[in-house]
């Protein structure tokens, strides 16, 4: 059966709800049938669960022409195809291979360039480059266009190059506060707040302020502020500013991430579907960040399609700190579908043919992974064999003194020993109390611990539903 309006029905789904925003405050038409179609195109964009309806008797042709003023708009403000333009013109008068109409269009972009905007770094560079390539070739009339678009921002690049030096610095710190918690870098929030939110800087550096500030929010758990700085950003997207669908997707990660760690979970869902709408090189991240949170929200089989859909990807990637998440991500969903034998066989198959990047990369990602099955299998004696194998337990020890600690691995190898007549049940319980001692949990913490002790006391109901006392 042939549906009508198929193929705008599949473009509507493409649009990203500040997208959709931006472009029902744009649109002047005076017919009410692309009006119609406009205000539908919009609202089904902008709401979580409501399903446009198409008027299927409007002409065609209508719907053709908003499909393309949609695409003609968006193009128009996003960043990343300009810069693509910007950098390619730059190529070719390196080489020699600009052509007269695109010297033209470049010509004139200079003569109309009012305001610093977002990639006015590299639009600069260029005409610095520009410049004695016309001169060489005598061309004083169009040098001059030049010269007078240097010599008007000459003073907003200097700032630009300032400010983007500083920021570096900044981030610098902020990162290795998050990596070494060696630092305090609250000090730079009033100057990161004030380059974020003025408009008379370049929209490169108003966004680096903003990616470093939450950085430095998420290091101090400052997640109301960290709220507000993501309302504001959210903002300048809907308005047309700094605009591309890359940093719409890394904005709506970033979201999933916050949402996730105050274990508002739906709307963590909701973000992360809209993470991977648009294809980059981080979208394998933002599927392993979906397919963790379909899982936290129990939905194993809505996680299972995902991970299909995206597998030629992941056997394609050469990024194995994300290849070894999303088959390590792939073992637990095959678990949660008791689906235990295939899980150990992608495991030990992954592990056979990836043993020094797992061990390089994500270790304690892959084993907690590999660890459940072969517990939820009963292969208690195949689980020391690969702890002992690997060295798992003095990795573990070394884990302990870090952030957000969870001893799901040590349970696990606890357990095993146990199984095996290795040590008492009153050894067990003192191993697996030991971790406990002193820790104060946060929220989403002890909600991941609960849901390893659930997970092993399948296995040992006595010992480990005693733990729950403790938390």
């Amino acid at each position: 059966m042939k549906i009508k309006l198929k193929k705008f029905i599949e473009f509507s789904k493409t649009i990203l709800p500040n997208e959709a925003k931006y472009l029902a405050s744009q649109h002047q038409f005076a017919d009410d049938e692309k009006i119609e179609i406009m205000t539908q195109l919009t609202n089904g964009a902008m709401s979580e669960n409501e399903i446009p309806r198409f008027n299927t008797q409007i002409d065609k042709r209508k719907y053709s022409y908003v499909k393309k003023w949609t695409l003609k708009k968006l193009s128009n403000i996003d960043v990343d195809e300009t810069a693509k333009w910007i950098l390619d013109l730059k190529t070719k008068i390196l080489l020699d291979a600009i052509e007269s109409s695109e010297e033209k269009e470049y010509l004139n972009f200079l003569s109309n360039y009012n305001s610093v905007g977002y990639n006015f770094q590299i639009a600069y560079e260029l005409a610095q480059e520009y410049k004695p390539y016309l001169l060489i070739r005598l061309r004083y009339k169009d040098h001059e266009i030049v010269a007078k678009f240097l010599e008007k921002f000459a003073n907003d690049y200097k700032i630009a190059k300032e400010i983007q030096q500083k920021l570096y610095d900044a981030t610098t710190e902020i990162t290795s506060q998050y990596t070494q918690n060696d630092s305090e870098t609250l000090y730079w929030e009033p100057w990161l707040l004030e380059i974020f939110k003025s408009e008379s800087i370049d929209g490169r550096n108003r966004y680096m302020a903003f990616i470093t500030l939450a950085f430095l929010y998420t290091n101090y758990n400052e997640s109301l502020k960290l709220k507000l700085l993501f309302d504001d950003i959210d903002k300048c997207f809907s308005s047309g500013e700094m605009y591309s669908r890359r940093l719409l997707s890394n904005y709506y990660a970033s979201r999933v991430l916050m949402h996730s760690k105050e274990n508002e979970l739906k709307r963590a869902e909701y973000y992360a579907y809209l993470s991977i709408r648009q294809n980059n090189n981080d979208t394998l991240m933002y599927v392993n960040n979906l397919v963790a949170i379909l899982l936290k929200n129990k939905k194993p089989k809505e996680a299972h399609k995902v991970l299909e859909n995206y597998h030629q990807l992941y056997k394609e990637s050469h990024n194995f700190h994300q290849k070894i998440g999303f088959c390590s991500y792939r073992i637990r969903v095959l678990n949660q579908l008791n689906q235990n034998k295939l899980a150990e066989e992608v495991a030990a198959n992954f592990l056979k043919q990836y043993k020094n990047e797992v061990l390089k990369h994500r270790w304690h990602h892959f084993f907690t992974s590999y660890f459940n099955v072969l517990i939820a299998n009963e292969k208690y004696k195949e689980l020391l064999k690969v702890a002992s194998s690997f060295n798992i337990s003095h990795k573990e020890n070394e884990r302990k003194e870090g952030h957000n600690y969870v001893p799901n691995i040590s349970w696990s190898i606890s357990l095993s020993r146990y199984m095996e007549g290795q040590i008492s049940s009153s050894k067990l319980l003192e191993e697996i109390k030991a971790p406990l001692l002193g820790l104060k949990p946060t929220k989403s913490q002890k909600i991941l611990l609960i849901q390893v002790i659930d997970t092993l006391s399948n296995n040992l109901p006595e010992a480990f539903l005693k733990l729950k006392s403790h938390l």
